[in-house]
């Protein structure tokens, strides 16, 4: 009876030894369950300006620009693919810091919306003046009008030259 009674005191002893380490140790214990399936699919996304991915976009200018001058053109922002995407105009980034230039942004409903001079007719979406511009939802394979102006602002030097890069990002939506 008697080794019964230390096998019993020896097993209780080992049982609160292994209890005490664990607490000791700060382990823990998690359940996990599985949730039904789930399938995540990506989709092809283009955005292209103009037609194209690197769209060299020469008509964005002038000569003899002075402080206060504006240029405004229209440029055409394809979505491309199989997916529903939204996109936003990220930045404007001009390649000459010497040269002031503030920029502004509208969506309009053509090409003819947005005139050499004059304001935007039209409008579907803007003004934008601060970057990074509202994301746009469109359905896919569709095309939006972008109306950019560009002020040359006080004390730009003459005989100066700057380009810009548009800077877009897109975002698939599920």
């Amino acid at each position: 009876m008697k080794k019964l009674w230390l096998g019993a005191a020896a097993a209780v002893t080992i049982t609160v030894l292994v209890l005490l380490s664990t607490q000791q140790t700060s382990a823990t214990w998690r359940g996990q369950d599985q949730i039904g399936a789930a399938t995540l699919t990506s989709g092809e996304l283009r955005i292209l300006a103009g037609g194209s991915n690197t769209y060299p976009w020469t008509a964005f200018g002038g000569i003899n620009l002075s402080p206060g001058s504006v240029v405004q053109r229209p440029l055409t922002i394809s979505v491309v693919g199989n997916t529903k995407v939204s996109y936003r105009l990220q930045s404007i980034s001009p390649t000459t810091s010497g040269v002031p230039l503030t920029f502004s942004a509208w969506v309009v409903g053509s090409i003819a919306g947005c005139p050499t001079s004059g304001n935007p007719t039209n409008i579907v979406a803007g003004p934008w003046t601060a970057f990074p511009s509202a994301a746009r939802t469109v359905p896919i394979n569709t095309s939006e009008v972008w109306c950019l102006r560009a002020t040359v602002g006080n004390g730009a030097p003459q005989n100066s030259t700057s380009s810009v890069t548009l800077n877009f990002r897109a975002d698939q939506q599920l």
